[in-house]
């Protein structure tokens, strides 16, 4: 007699194909894993392709191309340079964002585009989807005006401000650029009601200032030397807690009585968060090395760029610390992108 089983006892039968399954995933993912490692141990086998969200010669672009060539001829793979600017550097952070996360595309991140979520609120702006590979250097403001200007430092500044409120203009290259904000920053500590002129392209806002149709300008350096050594301009102050020395005649604001007004701005390089570890600590060696050689130290120096070379996290620390500082100062200014 066939023995009766409880339709709810009946025995539990596993099909070969359920075993073959249970061996063949943890094989697969060995697979996945062996082949990402290899990977990362071959980086890189082909160019490297580094996002520049700001117009050519910029701090960002220059200092990116400097030491893009000197990691190229040390990494046996070209890394070529591809300029996305526009929308406070979003638009090239979105260009990235959408490569895959392998180290073959590098974003150079720079202190204004930490204010793109005041500038923009309405969009999703997520920084965390980057990870930090290391710091490339600091660059600074001249207080510039124009050569024939009656204003002589910051100080001429204040007392005109304060005699004729709204008399004084001072330009940028758009809201929220470094120039922009340090403007904001300068009439918050000082009390002061001057116009802020942006322009919507760079060579523009230092053409209009030299030709005396605004009035003074936090250009940043690289871009203000050449305006300066040619007459064109004259410096009355620098935003560094010590003088540049590449404008090594022209006193900080602090010297000038002005203390806490200390203003610099930084570029790094980063990559798309999931990027496998060695890629990042590669690449965080051989920018650094670059950085290190002194005709590279001597070329940035010349265009008043201090370069910091810096582990990854320590990068990390310093947007945590600059972006609180960077968005303090646009949330008093109430900075929109209009």
């Amino acid at each position: 007699m066939t023995p009766h089983i409880h339709p709810l006892r009946r025995p539990i039968t596993m099909s070969k194909s359920f075993f073959s399954r249970r061996r063949t995933l943890p094989v697969m993912a060995s697979l996945l894993l062996l082949s990402w490692v290899a990977s990362a141990q071959n980086y890189p086998n082909k160019a490297i392709r580094m996002v520049v969200p700001w117009p050519p010669g910029t701090p960002a672009d220059v200092t990116g191309r400097i030491v893009a060539e000197k990691m190229s001829a040390s990494l046996g793979q070209a890394i070529v340079v591809d300029n996305k600017p526009g929308a406070a550097g979003t638009i090239g952070m979105a260009d990235a964002l959408r490569q895959p996360a392998d180290g073959y595309t590098l974003y150079l991140l720079s202190s204004a585009s930490l204010v793109a979520p005041l500038l923009f609120p309405a969009q999703t702006i997520h920084f965390n989807q980057l990870e930090s590979v290391g710091h490339m250097a600091w660059s600074y403001n001249v207080l510039v005006a124009p050569v024939t200007s009656t204003l002589k430092g910051p100080a001429d500044i204040v007392q005109t401000a304060k005699a004729k409120p709204g008399s004084l203009s001072f330009a940028s290259g758009g809201n929220g650029t470094p120039a922009h904000l340090a403007g904001e920053l300068f009439k918050q500590q000082t009390n002061t009601v001057t116009t802020h002129v942006p322009y919507n392209q760079f060579g523009l806002a230092i053409g209009d200032l030299i030709a005396d149709r605004t009035h003074f300008m936090f250009l940043t350096a690289s871009a203000a030397l050449p305006q300066i050594n040619g007459g064109k301009l004259k410096a009355m102050a620098v935003t560094g807690a010590k003088r540049l020395p590449a404008l090594k005649d022209v006193p900080t604001m602090s010297e000038q009585g002005f203390g806490d007004f200390v203003l610099r701005s930084f570029d790094g390089m980063m990559v798309k968060t999931g990027t496998p570890k060695e890629v990042i600590e590669r690449l965080n060696s051989e920018l650094n090395k670059a950085l290190n050689m002194p005709d590279v130290r001597e070329r940035l120096a010349n265009l008043a760029l201090e370069p910091e070379p810096m582990g990854s996290a320590q990068f990390g620390s310093v947007i945590a610390s600059e972006t609180d500082k960077w968005q303090k100062i646009g949330r008093a200014a109430q900075i929109r992108a209009d």
